[in-house]
Parts: structure tokens; sequence; C-alpha cells
């Protein structure tokens, strides 16, 4: 219910319940407030935003007085000011005399506070303070300049769930600090940077370089992180010659609710790299040289025509919606071909295949707020405090605040742990076993909705049957989780003590030989417990890219159409008649189908966008061997990396912050990304490039050139949404007046859908999809190789690390490989903490250094995907596949590990293969 008051003669209208302040910020009347940051509940420590309120005494805190209907408040009478300018002297005493103000102008509210009540010069004298912390190599923390309004705290605290920072000390040796007063960079800070952005003084300052603190901010644009599948709401603050200064959180993204994480506040430096592409590069006499756009895609085009029939793509999930759509149109109407993919093929593809079948859509069912709804949360095989660190501060607020139960499931020991009521540490590929299990102690104890399963499924009695064998104690033989933390597991999901049970998880399910199966069996236990639609419940694989969702959504994969429309005769007619031309309905090949093809010669070209085999592929050697097999290879991005640099032609492409589109996040969450800077040099558009390629190809065909013919990406959007029926109603306009919408939505007026599945599937009834343990991996231990290698990612990284490689914060926070080993594992092969070691596998090796813990199984090792000093996880993995969704086996593969300067042993030996499996 809304109520009305006055705000220095203004008539202001807004919901009861809210505060003073909030009214005055809404009516965009200036008052300082130091100790309140927007986007958390008010402290009421600082005293700046006092207000005199007509018919009441004194002079109450704004930010801590709700509002009243009919309320007179005048914020700047000479009683008021004379007040607030004594507390802003007092304050102003805690600091140097030379303050207020240093650093990013913008940022000192407190130096902003004082020249609005003209305060020149502190007249008070500072106390002595020089206590300044600078491990951090993001930011660094100065006391002299601090005066102790907790904002900092707060933010650390209850804003991302962290209490890496407190106020330490008392008195006037009060300080900010880590625990104990250890420095902030070893301390359980994440470096997210939300103390940074609550600081009002500067004192908590980022590490700039000399010329872009000396830059001024010209301009602010709303879009969205580059990273992870979260989808953060940041603002980019741009100067006037195309920088990036600094990255706000937008408290308005209803995805992150003004939360980020390092790589999202510090980590876009990369726009402005030395080491951007800038003009086209065509390989001359076995050299890539310089060339023009003209050059560049006529030789293109006329390959393409050339090899006709034996072309494929990889589009890119680090692109926009409207650059995925148009590769695939490009692939399909003038290429003739499906042979489409992208990254889901290596991520979460298994999760794909069953949603698909046992539900009819291949994306998560709930929102981000389900989290905090849930009364159990279930993680299994993921980390996402390293690969999805906003989301994580969900998980961590449901268990500090609500109350609910934290199960994870993972073979390795993530930070999560410290709140988990369970851990299930399985052996590595043996899930099927466990989800099995526990849905048949739901079965035994009556824990199932009977309701759900007789009026929302099919397949039950079938399924029902091949659970009996996966008694507590077979499971417990197979995964070595106990059986009483596996029933209690079971018990609480089924039946949680308020709300419902979320299942989240991530590649370390699907990354399998049984990826499918195991996906199959997180469904069937949902479905067994009526785990999904309704609110605090739902199904949620986390996706690793910041538009991997909106790429599959797009069609950029080889067996459906935009939307995950089938190749059915109806769908492909109305493709035909809105794009001119004819398409074929024969499914193309995935990733890993096209290494193939083009190691045996078949596929003679590949158009690799915003994607780097080379580094993402498993056994790299093979992957070489496969791309360096190939006619001709083009290569489309905004570095040259590891693929760009054996391409024939590589084609400079823009980043996300110099181009318009949108991207899909993990909960379905459509929303605009905006050009804040000009592309650098020559660079281009994804969507442009594209078109212009599809049209000088088209031209050669006599195919219909206007159908690559756009002047913007809202018109790619329109037309894709024309087609596609899950997003309909989404539009441009409606994007950027409303915020991002979650699909389906199928028309102008549908608000979007939080929630899937709440009265039917898209399939009709659910269905229920047999599956067993089988061998827990193609390739295990054996007496050369005895030790399990696991890969994963980490906070400072990002997948194979060719952006992050290029953020110095980043790599000063993780400049080498580390290879996690069991205390008892290393002493076995002479390793100790610390040591430069070497990893190998039956196809390569990598150089790392040791960390000893016991976060890992013993008999397993953790490496992360990222490439540093030349070294990868992927020149170990194997080409072992899920039969049913061709994603590679990136979970497990033999190793081991000596000293880096330990005599070589030869790699010929037992394969090892299954059917060497040992529970």
């Amino acid at each position: 219910m809304p109520v009305t008051l006055a705000i220095d003669g203004q008539q202001v209208e807004i919901p009861d319940g809210s505060s003073i302040l909030e009214a005055i910020n809404g009516a965009g009347v200036y008052i300082p407030q130091l100790c309140k940051d927007p986007g958390m509940p008010a402290i009421g420590a600082c005293r700046t935003c006092l207000v005199q309120i007509e018919g009441r005494r004194g002079f109450p805190a704004s930010c801590h007085t709700p509002v009243q209907d009919g309320m007179v408040v005048h914020t700047d009478t000479p009683e008021v000011r004379r007040i607030r300018r004594g507390v802003l002297e007092l304050t102003l005493g805690m600091l140097p005399l030379e303050q207020p103000g240093n650093g990013l102008g913008e940022h000192q509210e407190l130096k902003v506070a004082a020249e609005h009540h003209d305060i020149a010069t502190p007249t008070l004298t500072p106390r002595t303070r020089d206590h300044t912390d600078d491990s951090n190599p993001f930011f660094s923390v100065k006391m002299d300049d601090c005066i102790l309004c907790g904002r900092c705290v707060e933010a650390c605290q209850d804003l991302q769930e962290i209490g890496a920072i407190a106020i330490l000390g008392r008195g006037q040796g009060a300080f900010i600090g880590a625990f104990d007063d250890q420095p902030i960079a070893d301390s359980i800070c994440t470096s997210c940077g939300s103390c940074v952005a609550a600081c009002p003084t500067g004192a908590i300052e980022p590490k700039l370089s000399p010329e872009l603190a000396a830059e001024k901010i010209i301009k602010q644009t709303s879009t969205i992180c580059p990273y992870c599948g979260v989808g953060c709401g940041i603002v980019l603050n741009t100067d006037g010659n195309g920088k990036v200064l600094w990255v706000d959180d937008d408290p308005e993204n209803q995805s992150s609710l003004g939360k980020l994480c390092v790589k999202g506040r510090f980590g876009v430096t990369f726009i402005n790299h030395s080491d951007r592409l800038t003009t086209p590069l065509i390989r001359k006499d076995g050299v890539l040289k310089p060339a023009s756009w003209d050059e560049a895609l006529d030789l293109v085009a006329d390959k393409m025509v050339e090899y006709r029939g034996a072309v494929a793509a990889l589009a890119s999930a680090k692109a926009t919606n409207e650059d995925g759509y148009l590769i695939q149109k490009f692939m399909r109407l003038a290429m003739g071909t499906n042979s489409i993919d992208h990254c889901t093929r290596l991520c979460h593809s298994p999760s794909v295949e069953a949603m698909l079948k046992s539900l009819g859509s291949g994306a998560t069912s709930n929102s981000y707020l389900d989290y905090e709804r849930a009364g159990c949360l279930v993680l299994a095989g993921c980390d996402p405090s390293s690969n999805h660190p906003v989301v994580a501060t969900r998980f961590r607020k449901a268990v500090d605040l609500y109350g609910a139960k934290l199960i994870i499931i993972n073979p390795k020991r993530i930070d999560l742990c410290d709140y988990a009521y369970l851990w299930l540490q399985e052996r590595p590929g043996t899930d099927v076993a466990l989800f099995n299990g526990m849905a048949r102690v739901a079965l035994d104890e009556g824990l199932w909705d009977q309701e759900f399963v007789a009026t929302r499924t099919e397949g039950f009695e079938e399924w029902k049957q091949s659970l009996d064998q996966y008694t507590p104690e077979f499971v417990e033989s197979i995964t070595g989780v106990p059986k009483e933390k596996m029933i209690e597991a079971a018990r609480l999901y089924a039946r949680p003590p308020f709300s419902g049970s979320c299942f989240v998880w991530g590649m370390g399910l699907t990354q399998h030989t049984n990826g499918t199966a195991t996906c199959y069996s997180v469904l069937n236990l949902a479905l067994l417990t009526g785990q999904m639609g309704k609110p605090g419940s739902g199904i949620s694989p986390l996706r690793g890219q910041n538009n991997v969702q909106g790429c599959g959504d797009a069609g950029c994969v080889p067996n459906s159409l935009p939307g995950y429309q089938a190749f059915t005769e109806n769908i492909l007619d109305k493709f035909m008649e809105a794009w001119g031309g004819p398409l074929s309905p024969k499914e193309g090949f995935v990733v890993t189908e096209m290494m193939a093809e083009a190691s045996e010669g078949r596929l003679k070209v590949m158009y690799i966008v915003g994607e780097n085999p080379l580094l993402s592929e498993p056994d790299l050697r093979h992957a070489r061997e496969a791309i360096e097999k190939l006619e001709f290879l083009v290569v489309q991005d905004i570095f040259l990396h590891e693929t760009a640099e054996i391409a024939d032609v590589v084609l400079p492409a823009t980043s996300f912050a110099e181009k318009d589109g949108t991207f899909t996040n993990s909960e379905r969450r459509v929303q605009r990304v905006r050009k804040a800077v000009d592309p650098i040099g020559g660079s281009r558009a994804d969507w442009d490039i594209t078109s212009d390629l599809a049209r000088r190809v088209c031209s050669r065909l006599g195919l219909p050139e206007e159908q690559f013919s756009y002047s913007h990406p809202s018109e790619i959007f329109d037309e894709m949404a024309r087609l596609t029926p899950i997003i309909s109603g989404i539009s441009y306009e409606r994007l950027d007046r409303e915020g991002g919408i979650q699909w389906p939505c199928p028309t102008p007026d549908h608000p979007g859908t939080p929630i899937l599945y709440e009265e039917t599937f898209p399939r009709g009834l659910g269905k229920f999809v047999a599956v067993e343990q089988k061998e827990p991996a193609a390739e295990l231990p054996n007496r050369r190789f005895p030790l399990i290698l696991n890969t994963g990612r980490i906070l400072y990284h990002w997948h194979g690390g060719t952006i992050t490689r290029r953020v110095e914060g980043l790599m000063a926070r993780a400049p080498e490989l580390m290879v996690t080993i069991h205390p008892r594992d290393a002493k076995i092969v002479g390793v100790a903490d610390g040591d430069e070691v070497r990893v190998e596998s039956r196809r390569g090796e990598l150089f790392g250094r040791a960390l000893v813990t016991d976060s890992v199984r013993e008999g397993s090792i953790f490496v992360p995907f990222v490439k540093l000093k030349e070294s990868a996880a992927n020149f170990l993995t194997n080409q072992a596949f899920d039969p049913d969704s061709q994603i590679p086996e990136y979970k497990v593969c033999a190793v081991r590990v000596a000293r880096k300067d330990s005599p070589r042993r030869k790699r010929k030996g037992s394969r090892g293969m299954a059917g060497a499996f040992r529970p």
C-alpha cells in the first residue's frame, strides 16, 4: 500500500514500510548517507542523513525512520544543516588534514558531503592511524582514510556472506582488518570488491594504473558480466577514450542483486589488452599477415563455397544470442548443413539430453530466488564458490539466515562444505548408484510424492523395478559413501524441514562416460519426490559460460532449430518460408564428431567463432592433429589464441563491451548487453562479420542475400523471436523498460516464467528412465598410472584462461598450475607441499606445483582446466565419450605424479581400461 509524504515540498509516493531515506533518494534530493550502501540494510552509525520532521521532536536518522502517510520532511533547514555540518566536522576529524578525497573522485562520498556543506578544510586535529594493507592485487586498505562507518564490513558479511573483514581493536586503535590482523590476501577474502564499492571515503581503494587513475568517468553503461552463466548486472564506467575505468555492480539486476565476484568486478581489463586483434589476418607463405576485410572475407567465402558439404562451425557461448542465431542460420541456409555446435557439448549436453527426453525442456526449472526459499539444497558435482560465486552467496544465505540443510556431493572438498549439513564424498563416476540408492530409500520409507507420480509422470513401474539391487549396503560398496549418510541425504531431500528441495549440479556429474545416465538418475529422484514446479524446489544444471544457455536457445546445436524445435515437416516449412531457402532435415555433427571427421579427412573447413578447441578439447595432441588436417580453418575471436595461431584466416571480433545484444543466463533470464565503448581498431561485432560473410557466400550460390541484411542486432532478435515461441514475447524495448525476462515468454503481455512445470511438462508427462551403474570410467588406475585425475575450475581463472591470463590481478592471485594431492599419495611419490611436479597420462604431461591437502580423496588428484606456464589438464585427458551425448570424459583418467626433476618412465604399458573397476 503506497503512502504519500512531502520531501522539501515535493510530494513523493512510496510503498508503506519504506524508510524516509528511500523516499528522499526516490525524489532525487541530495542527502549524505555515509554508512548506508544502496544494496544493503541501514547501519545507522554515521548520523549524516538526519532530517527534520514537522510535528516531531529531534532530528532522526532518515535511514532508520519509516515513512508515514502525510509526513512532512525537511532535509536542509538551517538547523538540520548546522547539526549535520557538526557531524561531518567530527567525521573529517578522523582523517589526515589533506583529506577528504583521493583516487576516483566519484567514489568519495565524504568529499561530496563536505563540499555540499561548505567545509573546505577540516578544523579538528586528526588522530594518528597509519595501518595499511596493500597485500591484495586489486585494492588496498588505508586506515588513514577510514571513518569506521562499517559499510565494508556489512558488504562482506551481509551482502556476500563471506565475513573476511571486521572492525578490529577498539577506541582510537580500531581499524578494518582480517582475522588475527593477517594480510587480507592471506584471509578468506575472495577479492569480490564489494568493500571497495561500499567505501564512502576511498579508504578501500582499487589499484588502478596511473593512466586510468588520471582519467575521469564520462559515461556509465549498464550491461551483463561476460564470465559465468549467473548473468550478473554490471555498470561499466568509461572515459572519453574508450577505456573502462571501473566496474560497479547493478543493484537493479534481479539475478545478481548488487553482487559481483572478482572476475566481474576486476576482470574486464582484457578489453583494452595490447593482445587484442585489430585487423584480419591471412596466412601467406606460412605466416599470418594483416589483410583488408574484403580480402579476408572473399577468401573465406570462396573456400566455403568450394568445400560446401564438408563445412562445420562452432558458435560461441561467450557471444550474444544474436551472434549465435546468425551463425546457425548461415550454416543451415547458406552452407546446407546442420553441423553447428557450441561448448554445451563439453559441459552440460548430458543434462540437456536427459531433460529433453524426461521433461521436454533442457533448462533450469527454477529461479535463483528458489535457492533462498528451499528447505534443502543438494549441490552435486559443482563448486559454486569458485565457478558461480554470486549464486554461492545465495546458498550461504539460505543456510545462515533461513536454516536450509545443505548437502554436498563431491569427491573433492569445496568451500561450501563449511556450511554443509552432510558431505557425501563419493568415488568418481559412481553417482548413478548413489542417486538410485537415494530413490530406493525414498520408496522403501514411503517418502515419495505418490500423487505427483500418479498424475504427472509415466514409466514409474518399469523404473521402480530397476532399483531392486540398489540397497544401502550395495550403494556403499560401489560409491564409498557410508550408508547412514546416504539414507539421511535421501530423507532430507525427499522431506525437507520446510518448503521444497533444489537439486543443483555441475560438470562433476556430466563429464563422464555415464554422464547422461547420471542426469537421468537425478531427474528420476526429482520426479519421484515431486521436487519441481513449486517455489523452493527445482532442478538446476549450473551453466558455465555467460551465454551457453542462450547459444543453445538460439539454435547452435546440430539436432534442432532455435528454441529446441525439432526437424519436423511443419517446423522446417516455417523456417524455410521465413528464410527463403531449403533446409536439411539431417542432423549435423557434434563437436567431438567434427574432430573425428577432420581427423579422417572428411571434414574440410571449420568456422570457429569465440572458441579455442586447442585448449578445450580432450587429448590436445590428438585435437591438434585433427584440426591441422583441415583444408581451411577460419577463427573469429578477440585474441590470437592457440587455435587462431594455426588458422588460415583470423577475423578480429569485438568484446562484449563493444556491441549490443542479449545474453540468457542459467535461470533462463534474457538480458540486454549494451555497447559501452567503440570497437578496438578494425574489429567488428560477430553478427556483423557473419552477416557480411553470409552475403558473400549467398551471392556466389544464388541464395537470397537480403536474408543477412541487418543494421542492428535488435532486428536479428526480432526475427529470432518471431520464429521461437519460448521468446516470442520478448523485445529490446521490453528488456530496456522492464529488465531481464525469463523464458518461456510467449506474448508481449506475458510476464515471463520464474518456475517451470507448475502444472505440466512440455512433453506432457514427466518420464522415468531406468539407468544402471556401469563402469565408473573408461580409463581407471593401474600399477603404472595409479592415480585418478579430476579436473575443474578455480575462482581466479575462467575455463582455459584465454581471457583471465590477460588480467594482471587474476594472474597475481593464481600465477601457476596447482596440482592438489592427498598427503598419503604425496608421501608415496616423494612429493612435498610446494614442490614442482610432473603429471603424466598415457597421452601427455604437464607441470605444476604440488598442493598437499586432504581436500581430495586418497588415490586422486585435482588439476584446474586453465593453461598456465604452457601446461593444461587437457594434455592428459582422454577421448572416451558418453555414448548418448558425446561429451568427453574430462573428470576421470589415470595419471601418475612425480617430482619435476625425477627421471621419466616410459608411458608404454597396460591400458587399464574399463573392466578394472575396483570399488
